[in-house]
């Protein structure tokens, strides 16, 4: 037994797969994230709804510049599916964050927050992802980090 934890660990560890905390729904609190993560959360009433189609593709498809600006997408969704992916939020979790950020069950909402736990951008479209990273570079945090990288 022993072994087999330490070698999950180890391939975990190998694929760059060490926010464990970020799966860990039932206790799930954006405070977390903060100073850590940009923190991206997707509001649908279910996956059939375009803007959501349209905004999972995007983010899918700009993976590594999700993961370069420390972002991490949630999905609260009213009506989960088995065609959801990503990080699908429990409906307890969901129903919070709707009440939050004052997101009605029926809308598509796309909120971003930034790493000082702030909302920073708002849609009630699915958003480019040239919009998005837009406007988390211009973030003086996001300036920073792009500096001290070489970038």
């Amino acid at each position: 037994m022993y072994h087999s934890v330490y070698f999950l660990m180890l391939i975990l560890f190998s694929l760059g797969i060490t926010n464990i905390h970020a799966q860990d729904f039932e206790n799930f609190d954006l405070n977390d994230y903060k100073w850590e993560n940009r923190i991206l959360i997707v509001f649908s009433p279910n996956t059939f709804n375009a803007d959501y189609q349209n905004q999972s593709n995007e983010l899918q498809k700009a993976e590594s510049g999700v993961k370069e600006r420390d972002l991490e997408v949630f999905y609260a969704l009213k009506q989960s599916s088995a065609s959801a992916k990503g990080q699908i939020l429990p409906e307890a979790v969901t129903q919070n964050l709707r009440a939050q950020f004052n997101v009605s069950p029926s809308d598509f909402t796309t909120i971003l927050i930034g790493k000082d736990g702030t909302e920073k951008l708002r849609s009630d479209e699915s958003l480019s992802t040239k919009k998005l990273f837009e406007e988390i570079d211009s973030m003086p945090m996001r300036k920073l980090e792009m500096k001290n990288d070489g970038g």
